[in-house]
């Protein structure tokens, strides 16, 4: 049984970019681009984790061997951010409406770099919420292996709730603004932090009135149900192996969510819930490493004494709304495969050659259901869908030499959606005129994928490795943003999933390992990883009314690591770099620019005593070298975010008994 416990602050700064409505922003030309919601925040969490697994193996005879494994879980993540939250384009508060300065805009191409704009929103927030995840799972496994014959067969269940232990902690966002003019210049480019400015003092609490308070309670349950059985038999000759199986697997998603929103009379003071209500943003080195003038100093509110203010027991006791059922869903997934594989092996002149070739197959049954609105009726939903699919395979082994062994590999693969993206559920962001919804209408997709690769392993304890690889995808998921109109809200952009089309992924890898087994001992367990990638693509699909070519999200084009490490007697280290390019993070949409994520790396170690045959001490460095990661839109001057999570440190002990 381990028990461990890990705490960690994360800064955090986001400022998003888009094209602003003109609508917002009266006297500013047609076609150009200023930033929206802009987010300095500081993220904390507060982890603590306990966690068992009990595992029995029952071996009668030397044929039979019977596998038990139980672990059970219960993690607590305390959440709390605070933040300020500045809208230069937003004109939704009544009596206020965002204008541009005559004469302060600074352009660069059609990207508005400087301005100042008047009347501008500016919302301290804090958002705190306790989460617990339990998790049980209970495996049971048979194997039979008897002169050529081999049999095995698999049950798993397992069970996943996510809650929040008390209702009053769900998430909690508490709010208070004001408005004032804003000056900001991004001219310094997306790794700095913009200027931005106001007259208006962001610590007196006289400045300030509250906002819409919100409480969010979630409860996600997860079940799943799998079993498996194999069956082969081994031969003399071509084939050397014929096998067969079958598998079910059953999944189930259960997702609650309903909001609590309580709308204070407008104008009200901060000042109104008394003093104990605020607080000045407790952290003195807000984005202390990151160059740049933005606001550093806010007041923050004090959870529970909006919750006191606002929670009262007749909002507690009022109705679901529209909202809250377009929040829930239920998602359940039956899957029944089969396949069947025969394993090869001959000689060609001095050669071996060995391999297999298979077939599955695979038929699914989906049903997604939820609740759509029209206006106020609310209206129950389920949508069926069935798939089935063959996936041929074939692999194939070549000792070229005593050293060198070529492979070869192709295949077709299916991914299926997240369950998540599957369900016919809207939230809409209490914040801003967004919203997050699933698409019921997706299907897996599926790729066929070649790969070939040299493998040279020079002596015992050293590789080295070339490959090539192209992967064709026909409809694979990928985001998209498109504006819908929500009653109540009005338009708001809508990010969900949707199936983008056919898309080629194509590129070489290359890797070298050694173990410097020829060094003096003890320096003899010093050894080095080290592994490069390039991958490019042939896409083209849309998001709202933009074209995306040729990139995928999450794909970069270069990306390599490098591992040194020692390994020998009780101590295991490593230290490691890991590095990749840009990609693309967001599409977009008709209205907003695509996002990138900058080039990234992270240097992050570990290291680990086995103190005695059952018990091992281990410590973890996170970022150790304090990166921070950036994002920005299509253009280098329309900033994204600067996120720096800070070195984490984790010291664990692990035990059996």
């Amino acid at each position: 049984m381990a028990k461990g416990r890990a705490q960690r602050s994360l800064p955090e700064l986001r400022l998003e970019s888009g094209q602003v409505h003109r609508a917002c922003l009266g006297g500013l030309a047609t076609g150009l681009y200023t930033p929206t919601r802009t987010r300095p925040t500081i993220e904390t969490e507060d982890r603590k984790r306990i966690s068992g697994m009990v595992s029995a193996q029952w071996k009668p005879n030397a044929e039979f061997e019977t596998t038990l494994d139980i672990l059970a879980t219960r993690l607590d993540v305390a959440y709390d951010e605070f933040g300020l939250d500045i809208y230069p384009d937003d004109a939704s508060v009544a009596g206020h409406r965002p204008v541009i300065v005559p004469g302060s805009v600074k352009l660069d191409g059609d990207t508005v770099i400087s301005a100042t704009i008047n009347d501008v929103r500016f919302m301290a927030s804090r958002e705190y919420s306790l989460n617990r995840h339990d998790l049980l799972n209970i495996g049971l496994r048979q194997t039979w292996d008897s002169d050529a014959w081999h049999a095995s067969g698999a049950v798993n269940w397992s069970s996943a709730h996510s809650y929040h232990p008390n209702y009053n902690e769900g998430t909690v966002r508490s709010r208070a603004i004001f408005f004032a003019p804003l000056t900001y210049d991004a001219s310094a480019g997306y790794k700095t932090i913009p200027t931005f400015t106001t007259t208006t003092d962001a610590i007196n609490p006289a400045n300030y009135q509250l906002y819409q308070f919100n409480i969010a309670p979630k409860d996600s349950k997860d079940w799943d149900f799998y079993t498996r059985a194999d069956l082969s038999h081994d031969f003399d000759g071509f084939i050397t192996k014929l096998a067969a199986g079958g598998e079910y697997h059953w999944r189930k998603r259960d997702y609650f969510r309903r909001d609590f929103n309580v709308n204070p009379a407008a104008n009200t003071p901060l000042s109104s819930l008394g003093s104990g209500a605020y607080e000045q943003l407790p952290y003195d080195d807000f984005l202390k490493g990151v160059s740049g003038n933005t606001l550093r100093q806010f007041l923050v509110p004090v959870t529970q004494a909006y919750l006191d203010a606002f929670f009262t027991p007749t909002v507690q006791a009022s109705a679901l709304t529209a909202g809250d059922l377009r929040s829930s869903f239920v998602v359940k997934e039956k899957i029944w495969g089969a396949y069947a594989r025969a394993d090869y092996g001959f000689d060609v002149g001095a050669v071996p050659v060995t391999g297999n070739v298979g077939v599955r197959y695979v038929h699914t049954d989906q049903v997604a259901s939820g609740t759509l609105t029209t206006g106020s009726v609310a209206t129950p939903a389920s949508f069926p869908k069935t798939f089935n699919n063959w996936l041929p395979s074939f692999n194939l082994r070549a000792e070229l030499t005593h050293d060198l062994i070529g492979r070869l590999a192709a295949s077709r693969v299916l991914t299926r959606p997240n369950v998540t993206d599957s369900a016919p559920r809207i939230t809409v962001s209490t914040d801003a005129p967004t919203a997050s919804g699933g698409n019921p209408q997706l299907v897996p997709f599926l790729a066929t994928q070649f790969d070939g690769s040299l493998e040279w392993y020079f002596n015992r304890a050293g590789s080295l490795t070339g490959a090539v690889f192209y992967k064709a995808m026909d409809d694979y998921i990928t985001q998209q943003n498109v504006n819908i109109d929500i009653p109540g809200r009005g338009t708001v952009l809508l990010s969900t999933q949707v199936n983008g089309g056919d898309a080629k992924v194509y590129g070489v890898e290359a890797a070298y390992n050694q173990v410097f087994t020829f060094l003096p001992a003890p320096f003899d367990g010093l050894g080095v990883q080290a592994s490069y990638t390039h991958t490019s693509v042939k896409a083209s699909y849309t998001a709202g009314a933009r074209p995306i070519r040729d990139e995928l999200i999450g794909l970069s084009k270069n990306s390599a690591n490098i591992t040194g490490f020692y390994e020998k007697g009780p101590i295991s280290t490593r230290l490691s770099y890991v590095w990749r390019d840009r990609y693309l993070s967001g599409t977009g949409s008709t209205t907003q620019a695509p996002v990138y994520t900058a080039p990234f790396g992270s240097l992050d170690g570990n290291i680990s005593v086995k103190a005695s045959d059952r018990v091992t001490f281990s410590l973890e460095g996170i970022n150790l070298s304090g990166a921070h990661l950036y994002t920005y839109n299509d253009d280098e001057n329309r900033f994204g975010e600067i996120n720096y999570w800070g070195r984490t440190v984790l010291f664990g002990v692990r035990a059996e008994f």
